[in-house]
């Protein structure tokens, strides 16, 4: 019987059978195991929540070789991206703590140059890649079983957006999401103009799989043009020079209302998260997000002064989050990110003209010794050596910020913690609404549980560590991914720490108001990245990116479970939430 007959014979004895209250339960007893989807609260006595290790993956690939997981309940198979070998590794963890190779999905040759996230629903594997260099040239989706056998109806792949970074499915089923990022080559001009040849629009693209023939939905900014300055008064960022507003929003991540009527995506460089009617196919809203003030949150803003220092500051920090998950309670649905950050190099961007000099948006003070102001920033007495940007939200006033520039309005790349968003689908361009940000606790929190490694990220050169406090100017202990789930009567969360290599359990049973339970990091500070092998992972798992929370009754041993992919060791941590 042939896919499209299957999957548009489904959907249409579903729309016969089902109610929206039943169908609405249905789905939040079903979910498993995708960061993203949502989860309903259910009220209980709390345990004590701690993570504990109990396996892991070995890619074997290093770099690269395993940075987005999805799970398939019924198989227990996880299905793990391996850029380095332009495959899908599906692996079999019945027994989490030994996982066993099951075998590949082979896309290198169906012409695939990158693999960018893969997801998993009912059976189907839908899988984003890039099948050029060429960043302007669209991506394409594939799709498989779960034992790794491509949908022959599609074997050239299904065409999206540009560069699509992420996937995901509904949680009805029904739709594909693709974010797709749109990144530019330069900004470098083309007869006075930059042309979506040199940086592509940005777009969100919808598969329903319920129809016959499959086909994207690509869907981008185009009609928000009109509203560049009221995005920009809203919180957010359109900067790119030359750039129109289609090309220079940049989806990320997204999350998927219950119902699947809605998606909120990030758009992680512009500092603002979109709102997307999937009945309609439309984004319908842009809201900023603003920044939050070290002037009473402090933050460790130096690499230089050797020493845990944080400290407020009279800087800013945009929140620009990358991965960002959602949960409701009652007729309230919560949005919450990961305040990364990002920041744009590429040529032309800071003013120059030549097409083969790469230019970085993320200024570092403390640079020029002839300057006098960078002088007493050597000190640590205003902004130490933070990474800021000289393309600040244009609803605050004053000069942009250069190597030489006072720091009245410092502006730098994340903001080092979580936060909780107030979910709307109203249309229109506004700020969203805050209602919890985690401050500088997750510092705090890592200047004592792990200051032998504090802000230390890793070189991917010498695949060594980096010194104690080297990624304070930049961007701190980077959150960056995000794992919701429940299990014994709670709502959990996992943040995924970048930089640090480490991850926070919260429990997030009452979102206004989280509980930091517990911080593992199962990396090696003394190993080497480089000489990791398919039996041995020298550094441990370094550079934690997709996450994910398993429930108790998907779980192969009926106990919460996280899974953690980790982009640079190239290996896959699991790890059990403890009653």
């Amino acid at each position: 019987m042939r896919f499209e007959f299957i999957t548009h014979w489904y959907f249409s004895l579903m729309r016969k059978i089902r109610t929206t209250a039943i169908f609405a339960a249905l789905l939040v007893t079903s979910t498993a195991f995708a960061s993203t989807l949502p989860m309903q609260v259910v009220s209980a006595a709390p345990p004590a929540g701690e993570l504990a290790t109990v396996g892991r993956w070995i890619s074997g690939s290093g770099v690269d070789g395993a940075k987005i997981t999805a799970y398939d309940a019924k198989t227990f198979r996880m299905f793990v991206t391996n850029s380095a070998s332009t495959q899908i590794d599906i692996v079999n963890i019945k027994n989490p703590k030994k996982p066993v190779l099951f075998g590949h999905i082979d896309l290198a040759k169906s012409g695939v140059v990158g693999i960018q996230s893969v997801a998993v629903k009912d059976g189907i594997v839908a899988i984003a890649t890039v099948i050029s260099t060429n960043k302007a040239e669209a991506g394409r989706v594939f799709m498989a079983d779960v034992n790794g056998k491509l949908i022959t109806s599609v074997p050239k792949g299904i065409t999206v957006g540009a560069s699509p970074v992420s996937i995901y499915f509904s949680p009805n089923g029904q739709y594909i999401i693709t974010a797709n990022e749109g990144k530019p080559t330069s900004y470098c001009l083309t007869n006075g103009t930059l042309p979506t040849t040199t940086d592509p629009n940005g777009s969100i693209s919808i598969i329903d799989i319920s129809k016959k023939k499959l086909t994207a939905t690509t869907i981008d900014f185009s009609a928000f043009e009109v509203r560049k300055n009221a995005i920009t008064y809203a919180g957010a960022r359109v900067f790119g020079p030359g750039a129109s507003v289609a090309q220079d929003l940049e989806p990320q991540s997204i999350t998927i209302s219950n119902d699947s009527n809605y998606a909120w995506v990030t758009l992680q460089e512009n500092n603002a998260i979109a709102t997307v009617d999937l009945s309609s196919m439309t984004i319908i809203a842009v809201n900023g997000l603003g920044s939050k003030s070290y002037t009473t949150v402090g933050l460790d803003s130096s690499d230089k002064d050797n020493a845990i220092k944080i400290t407020t500051k009279n800087v800013y920090g945009m929140y620009q989050p990358d991965g960002i998950t959602q949960m409701t309670i009652g007729d309230t649905t919560y949005l919450i990110t990961a305040n990364e950050g990002a920041s744009r190099e590429y040529a032309c961007l800071m003013g120059g003209t030549n097409a083969a000099t790469l230019e970085r948006e993320d200024v570092q003070f403390g640079l020029n010794s002839t300057s006098t102001v960078d002088a007493a920033l050597k000190t640590d007495a205003v902004a130490g050596r933070l990474k800021v940007t000289p393309f600040t939200p244009a609803s605050v006033t004053g000069a942009p910020v250069t190597a030489t520039s006072a720091v009245s309005d410092a502006y730098s790349f994340g903001a080092r913690s979580f936060s909780v968003w107030k979910a709307t689908t109203l249309e229109g361009v506004f700020k969203m609404d805050q209602v919890f940000d985690s401050g500088s606790a997750i510092e705090t929190q890592l200047s004592s549980l792990a200051p032998k490694r504090f802000n230390a990220n890793w070189n991917v050169t010498t695949g060594l560590i980096n010194a104690v406090d080297s990624s304070s100017g930049g961007k701190g202990p980077e959150p960056k991914g995000l794992g919701l789930g429940t299990a014994y009567g709670r709502t959990w969360m996992v943040v995924g720490l970048k930089g640090d290599g480490g991850l926070m359990l919260y429990d997030m049973t009452n979102p206004t108001a989280p509980e930091f339970k517990s911080y593992i990091n199962t990396s090696r500070p003394a190993g080497n990245l480089l000489e990791s092998t398919k039996n041995k992972a020298a550094a441990g798992d370094v550079s934690p990116e997709g996450i994910l929370i398993i429930s108790p009754k998907d779980s192969p041993t009926g106990k919460a479970l996280v899974i953690a992919s980790y982009e640079l060791s190239g290996t896959v941590g699991i790890y059990e939430i403890t009653k």
